[in-house]
C-alpha cells in the first residue's frame, strides 16, 4: 500500500494540470494565454513536475519503498541534473501569469535563485556520480540533502497558502 500512495499521488499531480490545461483553464471556453510569459510559466511547471517524478521515484527506491533499481536510480538522478539546469531559463522577467506560485522575489534575489539552482543541479551531479560507482546503497544517503536544495528555494521564492 504504501509504494501505491506516492505513485497515484505523483500521478494525479500530473494529470490534473494536464486536464485543467485540455479544459481551458478554469472556465469553459477560456482561451490560453500564449505570451512569453505564460510560454515561460508552462515550461516551468513541466521541468517542476518532471523533477518532482524522478525525485519520487530516487526517494521511494532510496527509502526502500520502491524496489531498488540502480540503472533506473542512476538515470534519474542525470535526469535530475539536466532538469535543474534547465529550472532558471522558465523564470522570465513579469512570469507571474495566472496559476504561478513563483515570487517577485526570484528576479529581485535573480543571482541567489540561480546559485539554489545551480545546487540543485550539483547535488544531483553529486548524487549520479555516487549511484553510477555504488548503486542506490551506495547514494541514497545523498538523497535528503538534495530535497533540501528543493526545499532551500521553495521556502524563499515560492507562495504557500497560510
Amino acid at each position: 500500500m504504501k509504494t501505491r500512495s506516492p505513485k497515484l499521488a505523483l500521478l494525479g499531480a500530473l494529470l490534473v494540470p494536464m486536464f485543467i490545461a485540455s479544459c481551458g483553464g478554469s472556465g469553459g471556453g477560456a482561451t490560453e494565454d500564449d505570451s512569453p510569459e505564460a510560454a515561460a510559466f508552462r515550461f516551468r511547471d513541466g521541468v517542476m513536475s518532471a523533477i518532482s517524478w524522478k525525485m519520487t521515484r530516487i526517494g521511494g527506491m532510496a527509502s526502500g519503498e520502491v524496489q531498488p533499481n540502480n540503472e533506473q536510480f542512476t538515470k534519474d538522478a542525470r535526469d535530475l541534473t539536466a532538469l535543474a539546469g534547465m529550472l532558471p531559463d522558465g523564470f522570465i522577467p513579469n512570469s507571474i501569469v495566472k496559476g504561478s506560485i513563483a515570487l517577485p522575489e526570484i528576479w529581485t534575489n535573480w543571482s541567489d535563485f540561480q546559485a539554489k539552482a545551480k545546487a540543485l543541479q550539483d547535488g544531483a551531479q553529486g548524487l549520479a556520480d555516487a549511484a553510477a560507482s555504488g548503486g542506490v546503497e551506495g547514494a541514497k544517503g545523498m538523497v535528503q540533502a538534495v530535497r533540501q536544495t528543493c526545499g532551500g528555494c521553495h521556502r524563499m521564492y515560492r507562495h504557500r497558502d497560510e
